[in-house]
């Protein structure tokens, strides 16, 4: 065989391919955590493209210990590896698709509860269902409110299983806007949309909550007076009257 192979070869050029962040990505990831909000990275990538996107990214910092668990199939490897990673809770997890769901089948509580305290956690070779469930556990485990944003097909039903659904019109089409609650063109409009438009919704829902509860208060306070003024007679201060029908 070693006839038949090319050699002593001059390199004249090299070539790659780069899957290119959007604009304003790692702005809107360090804004996004410096809100206090936890973000995970779900990918079906491998692991060392899963790496290199959460370096560029700022996901991960540089010279922060990535702690990488793969290719586990064994549930007792699985839990010590979530023991090691325990004692360094500044460090970044990496975890494949493979331990994934090793992790869930046999050790979700104790990998939920250490992972939530992680700064950052990026799974990979993870199928659509893992994706699901990870967002179901997260949500169970927390009992916050949970954000999934995706752009392909295979992140609908990770989409779905959140609390608020958050979908990116991309070149691998329409199906996660179209069963997302929210749609947004550019992962950069995601910040305007939780800080900004979410902080106003949450305003608006609490002075409305309030004006119902001061509203109900005002109204049976006055009820009550009357009654007590008119010696508990069976009359109603409010009259609700309503317009004779037109003929």
């Amino acid at each position: 065989m070693k006839n038949f192979l090319e050699k002593d070869l001059e390199l004249i050029g090299v070539t790659g391919v780069e899957d290119k962040l959007q604009k304003d990505v790692k702005t809107s990831l360090e804004l996004l955590r410096s809100a206090g909000i936890k973000i995970w990275m779900l990918t079906g990538d491998k692991v060392e493209t899963a790496r290199c996107v959460a370096v560029s990214s700022k996901l991960v910092a540089r010279g922060q210990y990535v702690h990488t668990i793969a290719k586990i199939k064994r549930k007792e490897a699985a839990l010590d590896s979530l023991q090691s990673l325990s004692n360094n809770l500044s460090a970044a997890l990496l975890i494949d698709g493979e331990s994934l769901a090793l992790m869930l089948a046999h050790h979700s509580q104790e990998f939920v509860s250490i992972a939530a305290r992680l700064p950052a956690v990026i799974a990979c070779r993870v199928s659509p269902i893992q994706k699901a469930e990870v967002a179901n556990l997260i949500k169970n485990f927390s009992g916050k409110r949970i954000c999934c944003i995706g752009d392909g097909g295979n992140d609908v039903s990770m989409i779905q299983a959140a609390d608020v659904g958050v979908g990116i019109v991309g070149k691998e089409g329409k199906q996660a806007s179209l069963a997302a609650d929210f749609s947004v063109m550019q992962f950069r409009y995601l910040t305007k949309l939780l800080v900004w438009h979410g902080r106003n919704s949450y305003k608006r829902s609490a002075k409305l909550a309030q004006f119902v509860i001061h509203r109900g208060v005002i109204v049976s306070v006055c009820q009550v007076m009357f009654s007590i003024a008119g010696r508990f007679e069976p009359n109603a201060l409010y009259r609700v009257s309503c317009p004779s029908q037109l003929t």
